[in-house]
């Protein structure tokens, strides 16, 4: 049979990875648009470069980074087709048989309808009233001295007691206060969950652990703790809310005007304004030209994942071209999930 090929060629320089000198004001949102036609592939950058980039919103002029082949370019191999040939059946005829076949029962199982994923949750973080009870922190790795920790990696943590083989545990650094933007009054503490580590071996006086997922640079002195698994609501329906809640961005993580796969948001309404995972705010302005009022529109959305005492913690959906939002801009409660 002939075989068509169909090679996807994107405009890039893959045939064999390349470097790429950091100039000022680059950012890897910028380069992976350069190198890729795609800025949203900037993660395949930062992890090609782990040992370089210690923070992926924050590179330096002279740093010199490896572009690694485009995840985009594929080689599909297409069949030619063949003209149609009529099948005709032969002529079988049954033979008796003394024992009835059995038909073997196939259980299909269909996977959960879930509005977010776990994963998606956990990488989210969560917000406190009182800092985090202290349980133990990364003291050390395999190989030693390692600055930056990613997947796959062996790290120590200093407690031994009560901890098991199989274990899981939540890798975390503390973050910012949370304050009002327009009241200055405190609505909680952020906590950055870095990524999640299994218990290898407990030893007398601490553990070997594995880190099996990280979604930022993990570092020595990060804290841990047990793992609780948050599951989002099944079979989520949103429907146009008939409520008027009002709102303000209270922060954006990360800070810096680059837009990566997950932009966290967080919305100073929560429990207590019963908001619900699934939610979604409209992030909205009210221009004024030439000192007058013109007719609000919505730039944005964000999509509660979880849901706190005073705080919300969403995803950042893009409306348009303008994809980013700053702190103290205003939000409106527009679909409540069901």
């Amino acid at each position: 049979m002939k075989k068509l090929v169909i090679l996807l060629v994107f405009v890039s320089v893959f045939a064999q990875e390349t470097t790429h000198a950091v100039k000022e004001d680059d950012t890897l949102w910028d380069i992976a648009g350069f190198y890729y036609q795609n800025p949203f592939l900037w993660p395949f950058i930062w992890r090609a470069n782990l040992t370089e980039i210690a923070d992926p919103h924050w590179i330096y002029p002279e740093q010199v980074f490896v572009i690694p082949p485009s995840p985009e370019e594929m080689l599909a191999e297409v069949p030619e087709p063949e003209e149609a040939v009529a099948y005709v059946p032969e002529e079988v005829t049954p033979i008796p048989s003394a024992v009835e076949p059995k038909t073997e029962a196939v259980s299909v199982v269909k996977p959960e309808e879930r509005i977010w994923s776990e994963e998606m949750i956990h990488r989210a973080g969560f917000v406190v009233d009182q800092d985090m009870p202290y349980w133990g922190k990364i003291i050390g790795s395999e190989p030693r001295g390692e600055k930056f920790i990613t997947t796959h990696k062996l790290v120590y943590i200093d407690r031994a007691a009560d901890v098991e083989v199989g274990d899981k545990l939540t890798i975390f650094r503390s973050g910012n206060v949370l304050t009002h933007p327009k009241t200055g009054k405190r609505l909680g503490k952020e906590i950055l969950v870095l990524g999640k580590a299994e218990v290898l071996a407990v030893g007398e006086d601490g553990s070997r652990c594995k880190v099996i997922a990280s979604y930022d640079v993990i570092k020595m002195g990060d804290f841990v703790t047990p793992y609780e698994p948050v599951l989002a609501p099944e079979k989520v329906e949103l429907i146009p809310t008939t409520r008027e809640v009002e709102g303000y961005v209270v922060d954006v993580r990360p800070k810096e005007r680059m837009t990566p796969p997950h932009v966290f948001t967080y919305i100073d309404q929560g429990e207590d304004a019963g908001i619900a995972v699934g939610d979604v705010f409209d992030v909205y302005m009210e221009p004024e030209i030439g000192g007058k009022q013109m007719p609000d529109f919505d730039f944005a959305s964000v999509q509660v994942i979880s849901v706190f005492r005073e705080v919300s913690v969403g995803l950042l959906l893009a409306k348009g071209s303008h994809v980013w939002v700053e702190r103290g801009e205003k939000c409106r409660l527009a679909s409540e999930a069901r």
